[in-house]
């Protein structure tokens, strides 16, 4: 079983120009990810965890120039598609289903704060995430993102099901889901 979440980092697009990269989009990938699972939030908050981990993450990963700065994380993450990176981290899942024991997968959908944009009248639109979390494991199985103004939270969580291409599964939803037309 291969647990390399790197190689799948591989194979996305790097969106910076190549001039003047000094990290790779693998190796800072990997240290926003490690942020995340430290506790961190934000593009300071992986900042820094990069900077008060220096010694281990050149050590680790053999930067020659030290750790990624805050305008580097920016600079990328704010690049990235977001739906081609919850399609590689479902793909990676997948690999992953067959030692994960979770019955119980949770469906859910929560707003993005700082998003709404256009007040409190009929062009207010806002961005929302719909998730799958294991129950036992405490693992997400993946995400999708969509805005309200565009789509809505029923349709983003069946486009999420049919993604995972989860079987033998029991899933809980909110109420809103259990709406007979809604059903498949």
């Amino acid at each position: 079983m291969d647990y390399d979440l790197r190689s799948y980092f591989k194979l996305l697009k790097d969106p910076r120009r190549t001039q003047g990269q000094r990290h790779s989009l693998e190796n800072i990938l990997t240290i926003v990810i490690m942020a995340i699972l430290s506790g961190c939030q934000g593009l300071r908050g992986f900042a820094r965890f990069a900077s008060s981990n220096e010694p281990e993450l050149v050590s680790l990963f053999n930067l020659k120039h030290g750790v990624p700065c805050y305008y580097t994380f920016q600079s990328l993450l704010t690049s990235l598609n977001e739906g081609i990176m919850a399609d590689l981290f479902m793909d990676w899942m997948k690999q992953q289903h067959l030692v994960i024991p979770d019955v119980y997968i949770a469906l859910d959908g929560k707003a993005v704060r700082s998003t709404v944009s256009g007040g409190n009248n009929a062009a207010q639109n806002f961005s929302s995430v719909v998730s799958a979390f294991g129950h036992q494991s405490g693992l997400v199985y993946g995400m999708q993102s969509f805005q309200n103004n565009k789509s809505g939270e029923i349709q983003a969580l069946r486009d999420l099901v049919n993604k995972l291409g989860l079987v033998d599964k029991v899933f809980t939803v909110d109420a809103l889901h259990t709406q007979k037309k809604h059903l498949t």
